[in-house]
């Protein structure tokens, strides 16, 4: 317990250096200009995405240290996965549209799944946002579910960078950041959570890429609807 409250203050210290050192020149400009009505909003602007920043850091770390102590209990239950899925990509369609890239869904619209919809959908939420991070402008990103009789299989695919083969090994280790991400935004939490959060429910995830023509990540369910079904 000691080493694992240690770790944390240490991550949750090193990831806020950054947007607390921007926050605090932000406003050290603003104050020097306050007549400048341009450059107040615009670091006014900036300053709000740093403390976004800062809230979506400390809300996945919290999440991440839940998860590793046991203290989040998957609610499963039966959901349509076609309405899970909209809802995981509603706040990012517009990111998209903005970006000139597109989300596609395809799968069964009365295709069910048993799972925790709230947390399963902060999964795909976090694979459709890696995605768009990865994708470049004029790109797709597919959002595909279908049934077997053994398990249930949705996958995040994207026409994007995709990942270099000595990183593809380390995408799911926290904080963990390639080469390729220097200039994209993230903190390194958002596939870790997946995982987590897939895993959490007995599933498993899996990636393929290929550099320059994209990824995709499975997530397979074993297929609970099909063994619990009693009907002749």
């Amino acid at each position: 317990a000691k080493i694992f409250l240690r770790d944390m203050i240490s991550n949750i210290s090193h990831q806020l250096k950054t947007p607390l050192a921007a926050l605090g020149m932000y406003m050290e400009i603003i104050l020097e200009e306050p007549e400048n009505k341009e450059t107040v909003e615009d670091f006014a602007g900036k300053s709000i995405l740093s403390l976004e920043r800062m809230e979506q850091l400390i809300r996945s770390l919290l999440t991440m240290a839940r998860m590793d102590t046991g203290n989040i209990v998957f609610e499963k239950r039966e959901c349509l996965v076609s309405e899970m899925v909209e809802q995981a990509v509603d706040d990012l369609i517009e990111r998209a549209r903005c970006e000139g890239k597109e989300i596609r869904m395809e799968g069964e619209p009365e295709e069910s799944l048993l799972c925790d919809p709230e947390w399963t959908k902060e999964a795909v939420g976090n694979l459709v946002k890696n995605a768009l991070d990865y994708t470049d402008k004029g790109g797709v990103i597919r959002v595909s579910w279908e049934q077997s009789p053994a398990v249930f299989r949705l996958c995040v695919e994207d026409d994007g960078r995709g990942i270099n083969r000595e990183d593809i090994h380390h995408i799911f280790k926290r904080f963990y950041r390639s080469s390729q991400s220097s200039d994209t935004p993230g903190i390194g939490l958002g596939l870790p959570l997946a995982k987590s959060i897939v895993e959490g429910q007995g599933g498993t995830i899996t990636v393929q890429s290929t550099p320059q023509l994209g990824t995709c990540f499975t997530i397979f369910f074993p297929n609970a609807l099909k063994s619990c079904d009693t009907s002749d």
